[in-house]
């Protein structure tokens, strides 16, 4: 049996998931980061989430955990400039467990190779920047 279902994963109660967020953030102020220093959580809006989903044949989402190098603010920059941050992407994934490239909607965008191939959602706002206080 295939463990990629569109029914993968399960839905965690309040107690789980602030047991888990809570072991995360202890581990952070344990190694001397306060709690700016540090991404808790990135946000990304429906419209992209959906744009995903909706792609023929996608059953799920992957979130991949990645890296990049930005200055204080966030903003992207060259590599060894600035800090390089925990990000994460999200692609779709079809019945085989494969990431989905993301296709435009329309042939021959401006910068869009041929057939979209590998592309993924990225650059959410992340937390605790946008975070409401």
């Amino acid at each position: 049996m295939s463990v990629f279902t569109k029914n993968a994963g399960r839905i965690l109660d309040s107690q789980e998931t602030q047991t888990m967020t809570g072991a995360y953030r202890e581990r952070k102020l344990e190694v001397g980061l306060a709690d700016d220093d540090y991404v808790r959580s990135e946000y990304f809006g429906i419209n992209q989430v959906q744009y995903l989903l909706d792609q023929p044949g996608c059953i799920g989402l992957r979130i991949h955990h990645a890296k990049r190098w930005e200055d204080a603010d966030g903003n992207l920059t060259e590599p060894g400039k600035g800090q390089l941050k925990p990000r994460v992407l999200l692609t779709g994934v079809d019945a085989q467990g494969k990431d989905m490239p993301i296709y435009a909607d329309k042939a021959g965008m401006k910068d869009m190779p041929d057939g979209g191939g590998g592309r993924a959602v990225g650059d959410g706002f992340t937390c605790p920047q946008h975070c409401p206080k």
